[in-house]
């Protein structure tokens, strides 16, 4: 099952736009507790400045329960002031919340969100309540022009707040887009640099003028870059150079146990001198095998390269194309073959690499299968698999990855007709690879190995 999984960028995105909502309502919460103490600090100024008024009035023993004391204007189209009989305080607001106490003044919330304030004087006969009206007491007609500007500043400020959230995370957005943005595109560049230098392109190099501190990225993967490219040319040098030199010794040496041949009718010499030509053939095999491997393994790609190799792309027929390379390659070779492909199975590809292929899957069933190998090829859904199978000993589950290392046998014998020369596993692995496709190393049903090619969009 696959994870979701964000990129760098995307978690960085989401981070700033977290920080940022969280930041507004952190601000928001403040600023709102900050006003409602403003507003609290300063109700308690106004009813303080209007007990002082009318706290003579509190030494009069009142006949009713409460009554109403004139404010003036503007003061009583916002409050409310009453002399109230000390038995029935508790009446007045019975659901009331006590928000504080100062010395004898008891400060409540109501809730319509308005806030009354009580004083007790203790050796008073009366309590004095003052308290806000609601929105429905208020007289808004009577009211000055700024008082009713005041009234509706609580909603306006509410829009406002939010249109100065949306503008600023806009241009924070923007401001912080763009340098994102820009670093985004750099690592994606240098992300596609190391893609083309992994698949070959050893001339690629990365951009160096870039932000602090991808250049110095840049610059170390460009000295990287070059140092393997210089050891991958002097590696291809030394491998076409090292077969060009031996195969000249060898020349000699067959012309001399040629010229020992004509001389000599000893039988010891002559077995000796079949023992050299066999070794002789054996080093011509793995020069050529050395050879081929080197070249399909050349790391440096042009574009121009590219487009040669893919200018001799031919439609090759697999029947026929394995057909002609059984006749070449298991001539005389006393065991069954068994071709099971149908002759409408076709492959666009370069024949060079295809005929590495096939020739090392078929030499190394011939070398290990004790009588029957087996060979078919098939397309179904736009994928191609070629396989190869033999009755031999097989392959342990454990060294299916080792067969593919060069000179890595797992037959530790040196002759060429069960341990092979170590090379022609890894040729095809290579020849894989050059062709878009990868091998499978499995049991056969005949009880030895199966080399499986598998390739899509084979055509």
């Amino acid at each position: 099952m696959n994870k979701l999984s964000l990129s760098l960028f995307s978690r960085l995105y989401l981070a700033i736009v977290i920080s940022v909502i969280l930041s507004i309502s952190l601000t928001k919460f403040f600023m709102d507790g900050y006003d409602e103490q403003e507003d609290f600090n300063e109700f308690i100024s106004e009813v303080n400045y209007i007990f002082k008024e009318i706290a003579v009035n509190a030494e009069t023993q009142i006949n009713t329960k409460q009554q109403t004391i004139s404010l003036g204007f503007p003061l009583d189209h916002f409050l409310t002031a009453k002399l109230v009989n000390p038995s029935m305080t508790g009446e007045i607001c019975p659901s009331c919340q006590l928000i504080t106490r100062i010395h004898n003044t008891f400060y409540y919330q109501r809730n319509d969100g308005g806030r009354l304030a009580e004083f007790r004087l203790p050796k008073s006969k009366s309590n004095i309540i003052i308290y806000e009206k609601n929105e429905n007491e208020l007289d808004t007609e009577r009211l000055p022009e700024g008082f009713t500007e005041d009234i509706l500043d609580d909603e306006v400020d509410d829009i406002v707040f939010i249109s100065l959230i949306l503008v600023t995370s806009l241009f924070l957005g923007i401001a912080i887009y763009w340098p994102i943005k820009k670093l985004q595109s750099q690592i994606k560049a240098l992300i596609d640099t190391h893609h083309q230098f992994g698949s070959g392109n050893l001339t690629v190099k990365a951009d160096e003028e870039i932000q602090k501190p991808l250049d110095e990225l840049a610059s170390s993967f460009n000295d990287m870059a070059q140092a393997i490219a210089a050891n991958v040319k002097e590696r291809d040098i030394f491998s076409q150079a090292i077969p060009h030199e031996i195969r000249t010794p060898l020349s000699r040496i067959q012309l001399a146990s040629g010229l020992i041949r004509r001389k000599s009718t000893d039988l010891d010499i002559l077995a000796l001198v079949d023992d050299v030509d066999n070794y002789v053939v054996d080093i011509d095999e793995l020069i050529r095998q050395i050879v081929e491997y080197s070249k399909i393994n050349s790391s440096t790609i042009s574009s121009s390269n590219t487009e040669n190799e893919v200018d001799q792309y031919q439609t090759i027929g697999i029947k026929a194309f394995i057909e002609s390379r059984l006749q070449l390659l298991a001539k005389n070779q006393n065991k069954e073959l068994t071709l099971e492909i149908e002759g409408s199975v076709e492959i666009t590809t370069n024949p060079f690499y295809l005929r590495l292929l096939v020739d090392n899957f078929i030499k190394n069933a011939i070398n290990h299968a004790q009588e029957k190998i087996q060979l078919s090829a098939n397309i179904e859904n736009n994928q191609l698999s070629l396989v190869v199978e033999d009755d031999g000993i097989g392959v342990p589950l454990g060294d299916r990855e080792t067969i593919f290392i060069p000179f890595a046998r797992l037959d530790k014998s040196r002759s060429r007709k069960t341990g092979g020369l170590g090379l022609g596993l890894p040729i095809a692995k290579a020849a894989a690879a050059k062709m878009a496709g990868n091998i499978v190393v499995s049991e056969s049903s005949l009880g030895g190995a199966m080399f499986s090619f598998i390739i899509r969009n084979a055509n």
